[in-house]
């Protein structure tokens, strides 16, 4: 889905990369830009596309549209990319936040990090970071304060349904259905442990630590009496994993990646527009 919306004030669109970084920052309430986040080249813009991923392609393609910076919400390369492990600490205070043993937590947090810090070892950092150099193309990527943002818009939005209400797992998924991104979207929530008539129970959102828990973590918020967790996507491999469990109580709610990554980045948008930028958005974003 491509949007062009034209700002409401010209006159005060230029704004530098590392300045919207620091926005980002603040809409997340984040003191610091987080680990897997970077302003790769900066520079003033006042037109820039924004997209999920960004590769050589999608720098191409900026380019062909005349903008004056690139804006990916996953990291692109450099730091950004080979920091994604320490962001992925944030399970550990995310299960410490229900009850979880800090003990646990940490471990359970390790067994997730090490194989994602292994495979990140081996790839090519540089890649895309020097074709924007080399075409003086501004970027940057905003990654976990719009998942922070996204993940609490879901804690808000089912905690309206579900608290106080004996809500089943089919019918959470109906509402999350209704939510803007989703309905604009052809990849729909679906429970992918669990059936419809469960109940949602005591629920979490695990969303904004990285990437998703995995079976380890999955596996310890089950064990440790929560029935529903919220996720924006899972491994096939920890799927089954978790199906080995046999809990039949146990709920696995996808939400859907691109539709739900585009709930934070809706709002880092609407802040640039609201700035006066404008914005052309590609590459996965769901604008609504």
């Amino acid at each position: 889905m491509t949007s062009h919306r034209v700002p409401a004030d010209r006159d005060n669109a230029d704004v530098r990369l590392s300045e919207i970084m620091a926005m980002a920052n603040r809409l997340a309430g984040c003191a610091e830009t987080p680990a897997d986040s970077q302003v790769y080249l900066d520079g003033e813009v006042r037109r820039v596309y924004v997209g999920i991923d960004i590769d050589v392609g999608e720098l191409l393609l900026a380019q062909r549209l005349g903008v004056d910076g690139v804006i990916a919400h996953h990291p692109i390369g450099s730091r950004a990319r080979l920091g994604l492990p320490v962001v992925i600490e944030q399970h550990e205070a995310q299960m410490q936040a229900e009850g979880i043993p800090a003990g646990v937590a940490h471990q359970m947090m390790l067994a997730r990090q090490r194989p994602v810090a292994h495979a990140l070892h081996t790839t090519n950092y540089d890649r895309v970071v020097a074709a924007a150099q080399q075409l003086a193309m501004p970027m940057m990527n905003i990654h976990l304060a719009a998942d922070i943002i996204g993940r609490q818009y879901f804690i808000d939005f089912v905690g309206k349904i579900v608290d106080g209400h004996d809500a089943s797992a089919g019918e959470l998924i109906g509402e999350l259905k209704t939510i803007p991104e989703m309905e604009a979207s052809p990849v729909q929530p679906e429970l992918w442990l669990g059936t419809a008539e469960n109940p949602v129970g005591r629920w979490v959102v695990q969303m904004a630590a990285g990437t998703n828990g995995g079976a380890p973590v999955y596996r310890t918020y089950y064990e440790h009496g929560i029935d529903t967790i919220l996720a924006m996507h899972i491994d096939e491999r920890d799927l089954r994993e978790l199906e080995q469990l046999q809990r039949p109580q146990a709920n696995l709610v996808i939400t859907g990646h691109m539709p739900s990554d585009s709930i934070g980045m809706n709002r880092v948008i609407d802040a640039l527009e609201q700035h006066g930028l404008e914005v052309i958005v590609g590459s996965g974003v769901i604008r609504v």
